[in-house]
């Protein structure tokens, strides 16, 4: 089990937001989605991610977050986390190249949802995270 940490930290600007996030020994830049309009859009129309780069999509309270990979150009690695700080699960999503793109979820609820490169990343479903700061 891999204890991560997230911490809030100026980086090059990727988004209005971004936070550095340990994984493993190695620090990611995240994007922060904190509006719906922000976690709707996501990583859309990127036509590459690097593999120490993603973004969070926050919620205001847990549930059943679902994603979509409408106009996601590139396959990703999403992990959805929880109250707890504790990935519950981790799904390889393809682009969507039909119309309606299908949705994803977790099979429990969620309070967050990481979206990384699709590369093998030192995080699995159990691993915990330190620290998110909720606003």
């Amino acid at each position: 089990m891999v204890a991560s940490s997230i911490l809030f930290s100026p980086t090059a600007p990727l988004a209005a937001e971004t936070i550095q996030l340990e994984i493993g020994g190695q620090t990611y830049h995240i994007e922060l989605a904190r509006t719906s309009s922000e976690r709707r859009r996501g990583l859309m129309h990127r036509r590459q991610l690097e593999r120490n780069a993603g973004m969070l999509l926050v919620y205001p309270t847990p549930g059943d977050h679902r994603i979509w990979m409408k106009n996601v150009l590139i396959p990703l690695r999403v992990y959805w986390i929880d109250e707890q700080l504790r990935v519950i699960e981790m799904q390889r999503l393809e682009p969507c190249l039909q119309n309606p793109c299908a949705t994803y979820a977790a099979a429990k609820p969620s309070l967050y949802v990481l979206e990384l490169s699709d590369d093998e990343h030192d995080l699995q479903p159990g691993d915990r995270l330190d620290r998110i700061i909720r606003q």
